[in-house]
């Protein structure tokens, strides 16, 4: 049983599960570290007596192989992303570490809610990632990795587990660069001044008609073009 072991321990056992099962990254973050964050944004909004939460970058490297079909009528532009069938069953196998870290905490006796979605309203993705050491805010309001670059598939996991805290990481990574800022111009939600979220024209939506994922007019150009874990 975990229950009998340390929390370094248990980290240590969930880190390797995690990684050895797809995951790039693994980071674990003590609930309390939310304390401060909005009501509808703390892993006990998910899991109401959670001790800790467990970020998984999974999927990194294969989030830059998109193919787009393009929509254009007289009111509107519309892109669709056509992934291909191998790609999608890469991304499949890569999320299947998240359900083997929830299901190893279950079978231990211990409570595990998974949240896959990165765009999440349910819980800050970027705050987790960021206290759980996976990487630092970058110029474009994302999280970047050294190794990684910006990491845009993350899933969480609240727990009433105890694991042992990360440190966040303390880079400059962006220094001089300005390549996410260029790439936001035509709408100015990245400035030298910080990032500005109600100015963000990312968004992914489920058409219910097409099945089909539709994505926000920038396409998330400002991660495409950094530079950092090409």
């Amino acid at each position: 049983m975990l229950t009998d072991l340390n929390t370094k321990e248990i980290s240590h056992r969930i880190k390797a599960i995690g990684l050895s099962s797809g995951a790039e990254l693994v980071g674990f973050v003590s609930a309390d570290r939310f304390d401060d964050a909005p009501r509808g944004h703390r892993p006990s909004d998910l899991l109401p007596d959670a001790r800790s939460a467990i970020v998984l970058a999974c999927g990194r490297k294969l989030n830059e192989d998109r193919n787009y079909v393009e929509l254009v009528g007289r009111y509107y532009l519309l892109r669709f992303v056509a992934a291909k069938e191998s790609v999608l069953i890469l991304r499949q196998q890569s999320a299947k570490c998240v359900e083997k870290v929830a299901s190893y905490l279950e079978d231990e006796g211990f409570k595990a809610v998974i949240e896959w979605c990165g765009w999440s309203t349910t819980l800050s993705f970027r705050r987790a990632a960021y206290e759980g050491g996976l990487g630092v805010f970058g110029k474009g309001g994302f999280v970047i990795h050294p190794k990684y670059g910006p990491l845009n598939i993350l899933a969480a996991i609240a727990t009433d587990a105890p694991l042992e805290n990360a440190t966040p990481l303390n880079l400059d990574l962006c220094k001089d660069c300005t390549k996410c800022i260029e790439a936001c111009e035509k709408y100015g939600a990245i400035t030298q001044n910080g990032f500005d979220t109600q100015k963000c024209r990312v968004f992914d939506v489920w058409d219910p008609k097409t099945r089909l994922r539709i994505y926000g007019p920038c396409n998330a150009e400002c991660v495409n073009v950094c530079p950092i874990g090409k």
